[in-house]
């Protein structure tokens, strides 16, 4: 059964992603959440959109 992320989790799921990490941010997705490889994709790829789109706009990416 999929689980939320534990504030850690997301942190590093965030810092894998804003290195440039796809495949570990979701690995640590998935191994977090037990939740589907679909799921977890479509996780990191919002991660990413969002960084994108902060960082285009000057503003600091924040960490939840």
């Amino acid at each position: 059964m999929k689980r939320e992320l534990k504030p850690t989790e997301h942190e590093a799921v965030l810092n894998a992603v804003m290195a440039g990490d796809r495949v570990k941010a979701t690995s640590i997705y998935l191994s977090a959440t037990e939740g589907n490889l679909s799921d977890a994709q479509k996780f990191v790829k919002t991660l990413a959109v969002e960084i994108k789109e902060q960082r285009s706009s000057g503003e600091t990416v924040t960490k939840k």
